[in-house]
């Protein structure tokens, strides 16, 4: 026993252990140990076997030396190669690099990846990314996503999105980043109950990635699960929708609010973060970080600057100089309407302004709601308006149906809630059918006015627009034969309207169609055919305004009429005007003269685009309209018979009015667009350059999937050009059928290029695993090689070294090769680092000298353990000095909140306690007060200590993780 000393390898009944310590009870001597995978134990050392467990250099007998050369098999140099490279490969995400460029199946942009890098490089990952429309907030989100799932802090994750976009999350995730996302649906809920039990919190569980809708997560009976569940990651996309706005915060802001507390991580995304007033935006900082700013205090530029990411299309520069987003040009078609078009259109306005009024004064807003629908559908086509009014028809004629309660989706429509095509479309389907009529005769009327109508709609076979565009489509086609067009229409009715006037035209078997009924698969496959195939024509519903990348292709934009939302007609635009664009892009709006609806929308896109000149950001005047409901505006001036001069002009001074506010923020910066220059660019390529260097490019990945398949019993064999087949060895096989395993590649551009092909990137499941059974190994800790440019035999030592902070997360984790040569003691980690990664020369090396170095390997060791000892310090010294400085600036913010915070607390006290000596009652008031503070000084003291945590910089005891002799040829 007196033998075993603290710290001692040993095995205690075959199980690998660690002294901790000795001791005598009486007779009996006991020993204290730490077991690996069990935890302390302390056994009577009579009871146990225990073996001294010897790394495998002092293994190694010195008179064995003479048999010892870079094939054999206790030192095998390939075998030493390939466990260093597994150990690279699982410490690369702890050094501080991107490394998610590696393993993602995007084409990234430079501006993308500084982006992330600005968010990895934080202390903590919570951020505001505020870039424009379509320069790719999803991209970055799922580089973030990466980094921290390679750093094993993003097992628990919650991405809150609208509810139309929930798919498109998934299936972007899924096909960029690998990343599998499962919907929190009610279908998720209640299957979670029943497998958990009723008690359970199904929020509150390890290894769950969600994705869930704003409308769905704010639901009253998730509230207290929610309170008690904590996420490593939450994204909130369109967090505008989430900010608070007035006295009383919506059910979504309070959802959002609770989900960003119980976080580590937090990404929110929006290209609208500001609506013109302030309050909004200003509780999206606070969702970052609410000790950030006081409540009675203003936002400075520098406290803006640490948690928002802006950037604007008009900032963005290549290394030439140049703008990278070309302009474009938004401009009207308009259409005179015919006289039974003009008539018709006045007997629909009609209709809808009766049965509207009607639901005003019955407090009815789901009939109003669907009066507004039949309103829009009236401007955009005779096809949409028909089926319109056919379809109220027959529902009032064979339902009979009134306003009555209303499923859940079509709740949420009503509420605001942006719902995917389909189930808009169920939703008003559903809207169509409710009336307003209180008796029998007074719906029989309805009917038959309603009759009236589709008679009237009838006798107008093609509308004046769709002759307009017809005709456009076919001159731009003949006068540009090589050029391809992209029309947007917001309802499915005016696309089957126009598909059918146009099915025998010469080029109408070039029509390529996209609706919310194409499911993933053909979307990809048409918009695979539009970008490189013969089709030149490509008509879409807004089921196209978001997640296709059409810009390599076209530059030109028909909208067969405006969406009543501008943020809408945005998303349709950035599906041209983005990253790779080469051409000026061209967006045609056609519209119906003379109309009230007209008049207002080109009053509205004519400011946006004035104000977007002036201010270089179409999404801040986006955000300006954002709360702004034109719907209502607009259905007001047709309930009142105002002139649409009135609408244009009310709406025009709320604008103005948000435009002023919006101003005064830019002079004071704190929403400026941060400029990507030649600067920013030469920036992140050096990050970008010296993340492959810790990682290795693809050719490092390849050798090490070869070598280690082969050295496991597989073998890899070329299938084409960066094509490979594996057969895989039985601890690797991903089925019993004996197939191949392939086709994969380890080139990232022809992964993106070719479907059906697998990437094996470092991060891929069957990479990971390899790796992980090469260190499992014990073959491989120490090789033998024989190197050229080694001038004396000597040992090199790679230890792993690695930092924490105070909360236990890794700081900073990297291998550290440090050679020691046999004669002079004489460390060095250049030389040491060039041994690791040398190629040996076959041969036998000289016996005599590999033995020296076997008998004077403990002396050795003792020079490389002083020389790392010092390395090691000199490391922490860096990394703590680091540390506080991005410690210190977030203490001085907490030190200014309290103080701020404290004082307001502390005035309400005061006056509260005077009005109590005056003789009021205010015993109630002072003890909400002083529980405010209480509360406060609790708050701050909690954040504090974590803040200090974070400060302290533990070096953990060095570790020799492989070990190589080296030896002259």
């Amino acid at each position: 026993m007196k033998e075993l000393a603290p710290g001692d390898a040993i095995l205690l009944n075959d199980d690998p252990a660690e002294v901790i310590k000795t001791y005598s009870l009486g007779n009996l001597e006991y020993l204290r140990a730490y077991v690996e995978d069990t935890g302390v134990k302390t056994v009577c050392i009579d009871d146990v076997e225990i073996e001294r467990k010897q790394d495998q250099l002092g293994a190694l007998d010195p008179a064995t030396a003479t048999q010892l050369h870079p094939e054999h098999e206790s030192v095998s140099a390939e075998w030493f190669d390939l466990r260093s490279q597994a150990l690279q490969l699982q410490i690369a995400h702890e050094q501080g690099q991107l490394l998610s460029i590696s393993n993602s199946l995007v084409r990234l942009e430079p501006y993308q990846l500084a982006c992330v890098n600005w968010v990895m490089q934080k202390l903590r990952q919570r951020a505001l990314i505020a870039d424009d429309v379509g320069l790719g907030k999803t991209i970055e989100a799922g580089l973030v996503l990466k980094e921290l799932t390679a750093r094993n802090r993003a097992d628990r994750v919650l991405f809150v999105v609208p509810a139309h976009l929930q798919k498109k999350w998934i299936r972007d995730m899924d096909r960029f980043f690998d990343i599998g996302l499962t919907p929190a649906d009610r279908q998720w809920v209640d299957g979670e109950r029943r497998r958990l039990g009723e008690e359970a919190n199904i929020w509150n569980q390890d290894h769950q990635q969600l994705v869930t809708s704003q409308a769905f997560l704010r639901q009253e009976e998730f509230r207290e699960a929610l309170d008690d569940a904590f996420w490593d990651v939450v994204v909130v996309d369109e967090a505008h929708k989430a900010a608070k706005r007035g006295e009383s915060p919506s059910e979504t802001s309070k959802m959002v609010d609770r989900v960003a507390d119980n976080s580590d991580s937090l990404l929110l995304l929006s290209a609208t973060p500001h609506d013109g007033k302030g309050e909004a935006f200003r509780s999206l900082v606070e969702y970052i970080d609410p000790f950030l700013v006081a409540e009675d205090q203003g936002l400075s530029k520098g406290a803006v600057d640490r948690v928002m990411m802006r950037r604007g299309k008009q900032t963005i520069y290549d290394d030439d100089g140049e703008r990278i987003f070309p302009n474009r040009e938004v401009g009207t078609i308009p259409v005179e309407m015919t006289h039974e078009e003009r008539q018709f259109y006045r007997a629909v306005t009609d209709y809808v302004k009766h049965v509207y009024n009607r639901s005003e004064q019955l407090n009815e807003p789901a009939v109003g709601f669907a009066m507004a629908l039949m309103q829009k559908r009236l401007v955009s086509s005779i096809g949409a308006i028909k089926a319109t009014l056919s379809r109220r028809l027959a529902k009032l004629v064979d339902q009979q149906s009134t306003a009555t309660s209303l499923s859940e989706e079509t709740s949420a429509y009503l509420e605001g809630e942006d719902l995917d095509e389909e189930d808009q479309q169920k939703a008003e389907e559903e809207l169509a059918g409710l009336t307003v009529a209180e008796s029998d005769a007074q719906l029989e009327a309805e009917i038959e006015t309603l009759r009236d109508l589709v008679s009237l709609a009838e006798g107008i076979p093609v509308d004046s627009k769709a002759q307009k565009v017809r005709r456009y489509i076919q001159q731009l086609l003949e006068a540009q034969p090589n050029e391809k067009v992209l029309l947007f229409t917001e309802y499915r009715d005016t696309l089957d309207y126009i598909l059918d006037l146009v099915k025998d035209e010469p080029w109408a078997d070039e029509i390529l169609v996209i609706h919310g009924g194409v499911d993933k698969e053909d979307r990809a496959r048409i918009e695979d055919e539009f970008n490189h195939g013969q089709s030149r024509l490509l008509f879409a519903t807004d089921a196209a305004s978001e997640g296709i990348d059409l810009q390599h292709s076209c530059h030109i934009m028909v909208n067969y009429e405006l969406p009543w939302n501008p943020n809408r007609l945005e998303q349709r635009i950035g599906r041209l005007h983005r990253y790779g664009q080469e051409k000026e892009v061209k967006v045609w709006n056609f519209s119906f003269e003379g109309t009230r609806e007209s008049e207002v929308f080109e009053m509205l896109q004519e400011k946006v685009e004035n104000i977007r000149g002036q201010l270089g950001n179409t999404a801040d005047v986006l955000g300006m309209l954002d709360d702004i409901d034109v719907d209502s505006l607009i259905m007001e001036s047709i309930r009142n018979d105002e002139p649409a001069s009135a609408t244009k002009a009310e709406l025009e001074e709320l604008i103005d009015e948000r435009q002023r506010t919006l101003a005064e923020w830019y002079e004071r910066s704190l929403i400026d667009t941060s400029t990507f220059d030649e600067e920013s660019r030469r920036k992140i390529e050096e990050v970008m350059d010296q993340s492959e260097d810790v990682y290795g490019s693809e050719a490092d990945i390849r050798q090490f999937f070869e070598r280690g398949i082969s050295a496991l019993g597989g073998d890899v064999e070329k299938a084409g050009t960066n094509r490979f087949r594996a057969e895989l060895p039985d601890s690797l096989r991903r089925s019993n059928d004996g197939e191949p395993y392939g086709p994969f590649t380890f080139d990232r551009e022809f992964a993106m290029d070719h479907d059906g092909i697998e990437y094996i990137s470092p991060d891929a499941d069957l990479v990971q695993e390899l790796m992980q059974r090469v260190l499992d190994s014990e073959r491989g800790a120490v090789g033998l090689k024989l190197l050229p440019f080694v001038d004396k035999p000597g040992i090199t030592y790679n230890y792993r070294v690695r930092f924490e902070d105070g909360t236990g997360e890794v700081i900073r984790e990297e291998t550290l090769p440090v050679f020691v040569d046999a004669t002079h003691r004489d460390p060095q980690q250049r030389l040491g680092q060039r041994i690791i990664e040398g190629d040996t020369i076959k041969g036998t090396p000289d016996g005599d000298r590999v033995r020296t170095l076997l008998e004077h390997q403990s002396e050795m060791r003792t020079s490389a353990d002083r020389y790392v000892s010092q390395r090691v310090e000199s490391r922490r010294d860096k990394l703590q000095e680091r540390r506080r400085e991005e410690t210190q600036q977030e203490l001085d913010d907490l030190e200014a909140y309290a103080e701020a915070e404290r004082e307001r607390i502390e005035t309400f006290l005061r006056d509260y306690e005077r009005k109590a000596d005056a003789g009021s009652d205010m015993d109630l008031a002072i003890r909400r007060q002083r529980d405010r503070l209480s509360k406060l000084e609790g708050r701050i003291e909690k954040r504090r200590r974590e803040l200090q945590r974070k400060a302290q910089v533990i070096s953990l005891a060095p570790e020799v993780e492989t070990v190589c002799l080296a030896l002259p040829v």
